[in-house]
């Protein structure tokens, strides 16, 4: 029956929150909801030249400008309006970012300014006269997450407190490219702030918020990338099972802990399903992420509830591969979150981020991911994912939330999720042709849409205007898709969407529908 009920489910999140907030105690009819946000921003690097990875060098191999000023502006710019898509412009009351540059540039041990101080120094200037105009070595020494604290604040979103930890090597320096941070507007016990190191892995962020004088304790993360990969599993393992010590240790401590795990955990909310080959998954084995809200919320062993459950199994999806989607954001949270004491989980609260024309292309809902042409664009390749919580008054650990529609491991439900990519509008195209006449590799044509009539080249290529274009396509081979037309003289049509790989232009086919599509 849950099946059938999920999407009803969603369509009444709003009322059935309302409704908990108003009825289910004298205490709740004034508690205010807290948002909270897990984002991994695809790599937001500042400009103090030092960069491990190429592309954000400042310049590339032939000395050409690479990474600019521009481009972190736009970066800034594009993460901070969509941050403003929640609580009416305010922003998240917490945010767990991912993919933020380590500070190869830091401030000397002990001299960072807090955020506070920061905000103040900067005051009477905006970040993007800072960038502009007013950039200097200081601003250009400054860490990625005070520029994007700054960028929110000139957009309104103000009251943030950060949190960050290094894994620094013997000479002060960081061992990882990129870290995890915390924005928050509840007051952060920067001296519960820790670091937990895993060998060959970024290391956790654990922060501890005061809210509304009770703390929530939460745990960022960002493990080792390639999710179907056994091997990396191994060492996705010892995260979790780092993780999964440090809970237990605070469940010996108070079994009615509040805390959230949440970030880039490079796996799916069902791992052990997904990969059955597997013998041991981080997520599910080790960190015992479940679907059984249930289980969870009656302390029934030292499982963890996986937010992912609370959404249709066929709509589970915050990134994409290959053409499908996938899960590796995720948000997991602790018994302690379902009593009535303290932090309190606003049932069936949890989202993610698709803002259609925005974040997400309106022809799929896949991510509109980060690109560097021109000033760059785009947001990232992963949507940011979110929850909502209250605070409870009544010192009752007992007495639990009353569920509404309660997850529960789905898993043999679950198949593959394949990116849907709807036929456009034939109308809405612009059409290109072997003797277009204009230059079509510039920002006006850029990341569009087009209905290409063209030969495919025996290489798999088309021209256009007497330029080449490589051709590609993100769920079939492109060869196997388009092996039928390659090197015949006859002209066929596809809907592809302009772009640029490693410097060379091409036509992305999104769907074989595309291909000689039919309206």
């Amino acid at each position: 029956m849950r099946i059938f009920f999920m999407k009803l489910t969603k369509m009444l999140t709003v009322i059935t929150t309302v409704v908990f907030l108003t009825n289910l105690t004298p205490n709740l009819s004034n508690a205010q909801p807290y948002t909270l946000v897990v984002h991994n921003v695809e790599n937001l690097f500042d400009l103090d030249g030092y960069a491990i990875f190429d592309d954000y060098k400042p310049t590339d191999r032939n000395g050409n400008p690479q990474y600019t000023p521009a481009h972190v502006l736009t970066k800034l710019e594009k993460t901070s309006r969509l941050m403003a898509r929640y609580n009416s412009g305010n922003g998240p009351d917490i945010i767990m970012f991912v993919e933020i540059e380590s500070d190869y540039s830091q401030y000397p041990e002990g001299e960072r300014p807090t955020a506070d101080e920061f905000l103040k120094k900067y005051k009477h200037i905006t970040i993007q006269e800072m960038l502009t105009t007013g950039l200097n070595d200081d601003i250009k020494d400054l860490p990625s997450e005070y520029l994007l604290l700054k960028a929110m604040y000139d957009l309104g979103m103000k009251g943030y407190d950060v949190s960050v930890a290094y894994d620094l090597d013997e000479n002060h320096r960081p061992r990882h490219v990129q870290k995890n941070v915390i924005f928050s507007r509840f007051p952060i016990l920067h001296e519960k702030t820790k670091s937990h190191v895993i060998e060959g892995a970024r290391p956790i962020l654990e922060t501890w918020v005061v809210v509304d004088g009770y703390e929530l304790a939460l745990f960022n993360n960002h493990w080792r990338s390639r999710a179907s990969d056994a091997e990396i599993e191994k060492i996705r393992v010892q995260n979790a099972q780092i993780l999964k010590n440090r809970l237990n240790e605070l469940r010996v401590e108070n079994p009615n802990v509040d805390y959230i795990l949440g970030g880039d955990f490079n796996s799916d909310y069902n791992q052990s399903y997904r990969y059955s080959y597997m013998e041991t998954t981080a997520v599910n084995d080790v960190l015992k992420s479940s679907g059984d809200e249930r289980a969870v919320k009656n302390y029934e062993g030292s499982y963890v509830y996986n937010l992912w459950y609370e959404i249709p199994v066929d709509e589970r999806g915050s990134d994409t591969f290959r053409g499908y989607w996938g899960t590796l954001m995720q948000i997991m949270i602790g018994s302690g979150l379902y009593d009535y004491n303290g932090i309190q989980y606003v049932d069936n609260s949890f989202d993610v981020g698709r803002f259609p024309g925005k974040n997400v292309y309106k022809n799929s809902g896949a991510p509109r991911r980060w690109h560097f042409y021109e000033n760059g664009g785009g947001y990232s390749d992963h949507l940011p994912i979110s929850m909502q919580f209250t605070v409870v008054y009544d010192d009752e650990p007992s007495k639990k939330l009353t569920l509404d529609n309660p997850g529960f491991t789905d898993d043999e439900y679950w198949k593959p999720i394949r990116v849907q990519y709807a036929l456009p509008d034939k109308n809405s195209l612009r059409t290109l042709t072997v003797d277009y006449q204009n230059d079509i590799r510039n920002i006006d044509y850029f990341d569009q849409l087009y209905l290409v009539e063209a030969q495919i080249t025996s290489d798999f290529k088309v021209v256009i205007n007497n330029e080449t274009f490589d051709l590609w396509s993100p769920g079939v081979p492109v060869r196997e898709l388009l092996a039928d037309f390659a090197g015949n003289t006859d002209e066929i049509q596809f809907v592809g969407r302009l772009n640029i790989f490693r410097g060379n232009w091409q036509f992305v086919i999104e769907d074989p529908d595309y291909v000689n599509p039919t309206w």
